[in-house]
């Protein structure tokens, strides 16, 4: 009786001895687009809609025509989508545009895609302006440029300077 109490708690013991032993885990990192961390606000309501396999929290690589691989390790700090609106909002308003309405942005593709010619950044969606008594305004979004070096920061900051062009854009559009 007594051994059976020694060997379970010499099984206890060694149980929570090997608990212990192992390092802890450090989280992946996150990553948070530059132009997010903007401060600005203007009175047009801006919603950016994600295609579904971009709004998953990893960050998305294009591997072909058809496959995607998105990231488990290396995911945005936040919902894109609030990154996206956050930055858009600050380039909205350094701009003289409409005091009201809403801006509408759906994106098809945020990403990286891999080409034997090197990495690309491609961004691809359709925005639409509406404001109350007005004709509707509309402009497609087609931006990419190549990754300068491997690694998801390189990527980030490539998205990021392109969501900035496609923010110049955007405001173009509405202040014709």
């Amino acid at each position: 009786m007594m051994t059976q109490r020694r060997y379970a708690l010499a099984c206890l013991f060694a149980v929570l001895l090997a608990g212990c032993s192992q390092a802890p885990v450090i989280p992946p990192p996150g990553y948070l687009l530059p132009g997010a961390t903007a401060i600005g606000a203007h009175s047009v309501t801006v919603e950016v809609r994600l295609a579904g396999y971009l709004d998953q929290g990893g960050i998305v690589y294009q591997l072909s025509n058809s496959e995607l691989h998105l990231a488990r390790q290396h995911r945005w700090a936040e919902p894109l989508d609030s990154q996206l609106e956050r930055s858009l909002h600050a380039a909205l308003a350094s701009h003289d545009l409409p005091d009201s309405g809403q801006l509408v942005v759906s994106l098809s593709q945020f990403q990286g895609v891999q080409s034997d010619g090197g990495d690309q950044a491609v961004i691809q969606g359709v925005w639409l302006f509406s404001e109350a008594g007005e004709a509707p305004r509309q402009g497609t979004i087609s931006w990419q440029a190549p990754v300068p070096a491997d690694g998801y920061p390189t990527l980030v900051e490539t998205l990021d300077r392109g969501w900035q062009d496609t923010a110049r854009v955007i405001v173009s559009g509405l202040e014709q």
